[in-house]
């Protein structure tokens, strides 16, 4: 069965709080786990699973790993038109992003929720400053269209 992109608007509004956020960023940076960051102002941690208010989530969509991508800039760059080498489950927390997959536009809300099937070609671009939650079943790494 071909899996193909879903966007579940106001999917749930009980999301992770700018605070949380930092706190688990913070935790990250002292714990010297991995940080990615594209540009000043975007950055990507990848134990967004230690926060507890995630927990339901993830396990309603049956998911293993998470990710927390932030910015604090309405103009931060990010990882640009790219493909996941895995499923992916995205939880619009905090600000506005819009969402290009296959030649149709999604604006995510705090709240809403998108899948996006692995190898499917996408950007994300922020609108606002931004927080939300990248969730899958594997350790995955972005493949960048050149």
């Amino acid at each position: 069965m071909k899996k193909e992109v879903k966007h579940i608007k106001a999917y749930n509004k009980d999301v992770i709080s700018w605070q949380e956020i930092l706190e688990n960023f913070n935790d990250s940076v002292n714990n010297q786990e991995l940080i990615k960051f594209q540009d000043f102002g975007f950055y990507v941690s990848h134990r967004a699973d230690r926060i507890k208010r995630l927990k339901p989530v993830m396990k309603d969509v049956n998911c293993n790993y998470a990710h927390l991508y932030f910015s604090v800039m309405s103009k931060s760059k990010t990882f640009g038109k790219h493909k996941d080498t895995s499923d992916v489950w995205f939880w619009q927390c905090q600000g506005k992003t819009k969402w290009k997959v296959k030649g149709k536009e999604y604006i995510l809300n705090p709240g809403d929720l998108i899948f996006v099937p692995k190898g499917i070609m996408h950007n994300v671009t922020s609108l606002t400053p931004r927080a939300g939650i990248s969730m899958n079943n594997v350790l995955q790494e972005i493949d960048k269209e050149n």
